[in-house]
């Protein structure tokens, strides 16, 4: 593995996660202006949570022989579980409503491509809004849903509603063999240590032909060209980011055909996404203030994407 100065012992070295090579440049492609691999685990986890002026984040490599974006070094698997069963919800500090607005859309996207469920898998469902939705908008007979942060499952339980047969666990490793039809993990893949590993346990456990729905960071976007590190999925909860290409060859490797891909859109309070760019950009948070607490859509360079079974 290409040479890094200055990296902690606290940290797992890891090879591509796509095709498996332990080569890379000897400088990163985005290097953070805290980088997190030259840090301790002490000092690290308290900057997992939220968006900050100089982002705390591992450094990203271009690998050598695919050409997957992705972090060297990360966090152990047990770290992850620490960190990630202490989480808040992902509303980002958006209101619920508004939220659901974007889960909707997500929904609504696949709900044109997808044959109705009997069996559905969601992976990282957070609080259920999109659980929500594909329940009033597909019907599914049974619903298994994978979220690890135990601190959202009461809400998670409400959202998914009476009426259906509904297993909750924390990891994919719990749920006996079922052969799913429709599986989906909104801004899921981004976040996998083993992102293959688990494209082929879900291959494995899905009917042939099943569906595969996800939304991930795009990092082939207009918007991260612009503001390159200060992209806002440079962050510590992301050990890998995709483009086009890399999420087509991670899919196919996995078991899955890419048969669809489309931008997606979130919904936002214009004075919300100000305050979050401003703390992004450095600029005085309370200026977000000054901007008016509209609704509205925005693209912000992500995929949704849909997969068939091979």
């Amino acid at each position: 593995m290409s040479s890094f100065s200055h990296v902690s012992d606290d940290w797992r070295e890891r090879p591509c996660p796509l095709c498996g090579s332990a080569k890379f440049p000897s400088k990163p492609e985005v290097l953070a202006a805290n980088a997190a691999e030259r840090m301790t685990w002490q000092s690290v986890r308290e900057s997992f949570i939220g968006f900050r002026k100089d982002q705390v984040f591992f450094s990203y490599f271009r690998c050598s022989e695919c050409r997957l974006l992705y972090c060297p070094w990360y966090f152990s698997v047990d770290q992850l579980t620490t960190l990630y069963s202490q989480m808040p919800d992902n509303l980002l500090g958006e209101d619920k409503a508004t939220a659901s607005k974007t889960q909707a859309g997500y929904v609504h996207w696949f709900m044109g491509k997808v044959q109705k469920p009997e069996s559905y898998l969601e992976l990282g469902p957070d609080i259920g809004l999109v659980t929500r939705e594909v329940v009033r908008q597909l019907m599914p007979e049974r619903l298994v849903l994978v979220e690890p942060n135990l601190g959202v499952h009461d809400e998670l339980r409400s959202n998914a509603g009476a009426g259906t047969q509904i297993e909750i666990v924390q990891y994919l490793k719990e749920i006996e063999s079922n052969r799913f039809d429709l599986i989906v993990g909104i801004h899921v893949f981004d976040h996998l240590l083993d992102p293959l590993v688990d494209l082929k346990s879900l291959a494995s456990n899905s009917q042939a032909g099943a569906y595969l729905g996800l939304v991930v960071h795009n990092e082939g976007s207009l918007l991260r060209k612009i503001i390159k590190k200060k992209w806002p999925p440079f962050c510590l909860q992301h050990p890998q980011l995709y483009d086009p290409d890399s999420l087509r060859a991670m899919l196919n490797v996995g078991g899955w055909k890419l048969t669809e891909t489309g931008g997606s859109i979130n919904y936002f309070h214009l004075n919300h996404i100000a305050e979050m760019g401003f703390g992004i950009l450095g600029i005085p948070k309370r200026l977000g203030k000054l901007v008016p607490q509209i609704e509205t859509p925005i693209i912000l360079g992500n995929m949704i994407a849909l997969a068939t079974r091979k």
